[in-house]
């Protein structure tokens, strides 16, 4: 009677343990945040993988908050794949416009530094626009320098759905994923 309880106890004990080890591997470490205003949205949801995860930012609340809260709570992210309307020297995320002075007055960005833990998060821009001059790329290096993340954005794309898009700047230069779609 007794070998028979210790028999079942190890079965669900290692049903469990099995469960437990899949559900951790099953875990993505990239998320795709997506602005709800985004000009491209439903081309970036019909084209991306089946098993993404998506962050979706509307108007209600920090940006910056939602993306630190949704890293704390998923500590496998190492990717964030950002879509938003951006212009040559700033981007719209939420009902905020970041250019150099918003990216100044942004208290969240630095708060976002404290999930640094010996790996930079890469933060991948899908844009034509910011990469393609230098007061972009100043904005993102500034970005940068708040967060801790390692910021890859293209400095020569057409369009961000393209087999061939290439992020080739980085903020920390550090190799970075792929575009989402290859």
């Amino acid at each position: 009677m007794r070998d028979s309880i210790y028999m079942k106890f190890m079965q669900s004990f290692f049903c469990l343990f099995l469960f437990a080890v899949t559900a951790t591997m099953a875990q993505s470490n990239s998320v795709v945040v997506l602005d709800a205003k985004y000009s491209q949205k439903q081309q970036v949801l019909d084209n991306l993988p089946s098993n993404a995860e998506i962050l979706e930012i509307d108007g209600n609340g920090n940006p910056w908050k939602s993306i630190r809260e949704y890293l704390e709570n998923h500590r496998s992210t190492l990717a964030i794949h950002l879509f938003a309307n951006a212009s040559y020297n700033a981007f719209e995320l939420g009902n905020t416009t970041y250019d150099s002075d918003g990216v100044d007055q942004e208290f969240e960005l630095s708060m976002l530094e404290g999930l640094y833990q010996g790996d930079h998060i890469q933060l991948i821009v899908y844009d034509c626009n910011l990469g393609s001059n230098t007061e972009g790329l100043a904005l993102l290096k500034k970005i940068s320098d708040k967060s801790y993340f390692n910021i890859a954005v293209p400095t020569n794309c057409n369009s961000v759905f393209g087999s061939n898009l290439t992020f080739d700047h980085t903020t920390m230069n550090q190799p970075t994923q792929n575009s989402i779609f290859q």
